[in-house]
């Protein structure tokens, strides 16, 4: 299905939306022949660079951090002039507004400069049109085979349709070239290098064997059993509607794996069980075949259901998950902890020996780091370390903040804020960024403010 062109103009969030569109993995050329995506003639979406005026165009003020740039007027101006195509905001270029014209750009550029003067905003020259683009759009899902495109975008701000492909197979990166080469478009996809390997589900694997997989259950979710009235249990949480097989349970147990998939991405594939004994963890690696780069977010449980041997368990207390990392944040369910020491044949788990993580059950609590973007005039818990001081507080919005406050130290910190940092040398900080036409970030750590300006200039390498 195709992805509705993205709001480039209405809340912070819509920069980081055309960001997150543009974004794939870098895709080196195939190393079993897939033909590169520029030599192709149609480029890596991530390699087409956002449009922009020239740098003489820019000033250093204003700084706009929030959303306080006038783009309805602006914009309401703009779509009077003829050859308008579009407006959105440039979080690289200190948050100003970029206008795209079809012709006359220079005469817009004078234009805007007259009847906004001090506003943060440039007149760029496009090729396109808004429909043109939409058009094309359009016809990525008309002319492609059915079943290869699994999203397409407008990227305004870069003049290009994306084609997101799952992975850049010869075949698919050739059909997309064949169909729009020399046109705006650009291709995301991952590197078939980086894909699973195409092929059925395997029975069994490296201390492991297959006992049935059905797309039912409850997604997020692990359990075990280790004797006859156990597995019963754990079948029926399970959902699974073929009759549990026999087993072992003098040298196996049970294991469940409730993955998750989106509606839109159901190709899922067990490809091992992996036995983690320095991390004290069992987990699954469970695959996408033929990954696609977009899926639908709704969460749909596919129950997986193995004998494990008792001799690869890892030594109490261990833990059952999905994958090699921690449970996402708000599923704790995921993680079953066993405290029993299952590996002595025949052994069972007494009441209580297994159970949910509890640190998990605790709510985490949200905070924002560097390289956030955040609303503002709304307080929010920073973290940051205070290895090489405080100074710089880092980049926000994407401006880099710092404070005329410091002593000039390398290491300077504020006594009272010495007296909160932790043990790994990081500190909560209480911060809300103020915009206007001298925008600030005030932080606050144990009744102290530091008041944060942007810099003009890149914070220094911190060892």
């Amino acid at each position: 299905m195709s992805m509705p062109r993205p709001i480039t103009i209405a809340l912070l969030a819509c920069t980081a939306l055309l960001a997150a569109c543009a974004e794939s993995p870098a895709v080196p050329s195939d190393p079993f022949g897939a033909p590169s995506p520029d030599a192709a003639g149609v480029p890596l979406c991530e390699d087409v660079p956002p449009i922009a005026a020239p740098p003489e165009a820019y000033r250093d003020a204003p700084i706009y951090v929030g959303n306080e740039m006038p783009v309805e007027a602006v914009r309401d101006w703009a779509a009077r002039q003829p050859g308008y195509a579009d407006i959105w905001i440039d979080r690289e270029h200190n948050g100003w507004l970029t206008v795209a014209f079809d012709r006359d750009a220079a005469a817009r550029q004078a234009d805007l400069e007259r009847e906004f003067p001090g506003v943060g905003v440039v007149a760029v020259h496009v090729e396109w049109t808004p429909a043109e683009l939409e058009a094309i759009q359009r016809r990525v899902f008309e002319v492609l085979p059915a079943g290869m495109v699994d999203g397409s975008g407008t990227l305004i701000n870069r003049g290009v349709v994306s084609i997101g492909v799952g992975v850049l197979t010869p075949e698919r990166v050739s059909a997309v070239a064949a169909a729009f080469a020399g046109q705006p478009v650009c291709i995301e996809g991952m590197d078939p290098a980086d894909a699973p390997p195409t092929g059925p589900q395997q029975p069994a694997g490296d201390g492991w064997r297959l006992l049935a997989t059905e797309p039912t259950g409850q997604p997020y979710r692990t359990g075990i059993a280790w004797d006859d009235a156990s597995l019963v249990d754990l079948w029926a949480e399970a959902g699974l509607t073929a009759d549990a097989p026999v087993v072992d349970f003098q040298t196996e147990v049970v294991i469940w794996f409730g993955a998750v998939f989106g509606s839109s991405c159901p190709d899922l594939r067990l490809d091992d069980v992996v036995h983690d004994d320095g991390r004290r963890i069992v987990h699954a690696e469970i695959v996408h075949v033929a990954p696609p780069q977009f899926c639908t977010a709704d969460a749909n449980p596919r129950a997986y259901l193995v004998a494990v041997e008792r001799s690869r368990l890892p030594a109490p207390t261990f833990a059952i998950q999905l994958r090699a990392e921690d449970p996402p944040a708000g599923a704790p369910e995921e993680r079953t902890l066993v405290e029993a020491d299952l590996r002595v044949p025949g052994s069972i788990a007494e009441p209580g020996q297994v159970h949910a993580d509890p640190t998990l059950m605790q709510p985490e609590p949200q905070f924002i780091t560097s390289g956030d973007t955040i609303e503002t005039d709304i307080s929010n818990l920073y973290l940051m370390s205070v290895h090489c001081g405080v100074e710089w507080l880092g980049t926000l919005n994407d401006v880099t903040w710092r404070t005329v406050a410091s002593t000039g130290a390398p290491d300077w910190l504020p006594a009272t804020w010495r007296q909160v940092v932790a043990p790994d040398e990081s500190i909560l900080l209480d911060i809300v960024m103020a915009p206007g036409p001298d925008p600030t970030v005030t932080a606050s750590a144990n009744g102290f403010d530091v008041v944060y300006r942007p810099a003009r200039e890149s914070a220094p390498d911190c060892d």
